[in-house]
């Protein structure tokens, strides 16, 4: 007589409510988890290590910052985070009517069997999943932050799943997932609200009168035939620089400062735009009092490099050096007013200042040539005001 062998209830590490459907032949499950459950479900923490056989190289600092943010952000956004796991560790029961009938083969429950979990592998979310890791613990330890902790833990990201386990694939859909357009500079400066500087260029893009109608909102450079002086994402780092120069981060805590004090980051660069820089060359005085038409500026910038980026740069470098001495600006202005910046000429304040080559159609615009070129123009202007 043959054994009775007792039917043991498979044991599951998740049963949850999914969506599935088929993509690129491969079944995938589309559910949210809590980041508390998520925790959980994988509890390893992320080291480069874990992550390296279906994953980049994993970037502590970039863990931190995605960390950073959810731990200051209460209207923080996520993206999700992509899985793959064995095809056998899956099941899915679609669900059915009080008649025992499939009303939908596509939404049920999804459960991951517990003797097979270990197949699941991140290949795409490793640094959210170890910044959820870190910031969940971090607040554990803190007991003045019951609440942050409670509200992460109760939030919710989005799991895709795929029935799929083979490295060499996960590392093709990594590489297939990652084959997303950047973003436009421009878009990031329009949309970014966090960035004090994206604000101000806004601002002054709508009120400045040398500037208001003059920026190009959609496109991330002007082309020389363009009747805007600038992009609205040059003139957000062309106003970072004024403001702590080129090649100067920003910290949390001075980003947090210029947002609270926005009005006043505001007028100081309303000052560089509407007073200084028109003081500084006709170019910008005729827009600013008429006698220069929009229309005007692509045959202007073909004869002069006032309306040039790069040399809007070298001003803005002059501007903030010069007031850091406590100088008032009009001086500065007067000896750029005077330069001559006419293209074609093998003399003038670019060619002079080794901004341009003698014979050259091009200005240089790398950092450490922007900066001799600032401390020459500062330099001639001082002696020209006998300083």
């Amino acid at each position: 007589m043959s054994p009775i062998i007792p039917i043991v209830q498979n044991q599951y590490s998740l049963a949850i409510p999914a969506h599935r459907f088929r993509q690129g032949g491969r079944d995938i499950y589309y559910f949210p988890l809590t980041l508390e459950t998520l925790d959980g479900l994988l509890p390893q923490r992320v080291e480069d290590d874990v992550v390296r056989e279906a994953n980049r190289r994993l970037t502590p600092s970039h863990a931190k910052n995605i960390q950073l943010y959810l731990d200051e952000k209460d209207d923080w956004l996520l993206g999700a985070m992509m899985l793959g796991i064995a095809k056998d560790a899956v099941e899915f029961e679609p669900y059915s009517n009080e008649k025992g009938e499939t009303v939908t083969p596509n939404f049920g429950e999804m459960r991951i069997l517990t003797n097979r979990i270990n197949t699941m592998r991140i290949f795409d979310g490793q640094h959210r999943r170890r910044a959820i890791q870190d910031v969940l613990a971090a607040l554990a330890y803190n007991e003045h932050r019951a609440d942050k902790l409670e509200v992460l833990q109760k939030s919710s990201m989005t799991i895709i799943l795929y029935a799929e386990d083979k490295i060499k694939t996960l590392r093709q859909m990594f590489v297939d997932a990652s084959q997303t357009k950047r973003i436009e500079g421009s878009t990031v400066t329009r949309f970014n609200r966090r960035d004090p500087f994206n604000l101000t260029a806004l601002r002054l893009a709508d009120n400045s009168r040398v500037l208001r109608g003059r920026v190009e909102m959609e496109r991330s450079s002007v082309s020389s035939s363009s009747q805007y002086l600038l992009a609205i994402n040059q003139l957000a780092s062309i106003l970072k620089g004024l403001e702590v120069g080129n090649n100067s981060r920003i910290s949390r805590q001075r980003n947090d400062f210029y947002m609270m004090n926005l009005d006043d980051l505001y007028e100081r660069c309303r000052i560089w735009i509407d007073e200084f820089i028109p003081a500084a060359r006709n170019e910008y005085s005729g827009l600013l009092n008429g006698e220069v038409d929009n229309s005007d500026i692509p045959q202007l910038r073909a004869q002069t490099f006032a309306y040039n980026v790069t040399f809007i740069r070298v001003l803005t470098g002059c501007y903030r050096k010069w007031i850091s001495e406590d100088k008032s600006w009009e001086q500065l202005a007067d000896y750029i007013c005077k330069a001559s910046l006419n293209r074609g000429s093998s003399h003038g304040l670019a060619v002079d200042s080794g901004l341009l080559k003698p014979d050259g159609t091009t200005l240089f615009s790398r950092r450490q040539e922007v900066d001799a070129v600032i401390d020459y123009i500062v330099r001639e202007a001082k002696e020209a005001a006998g300083n």
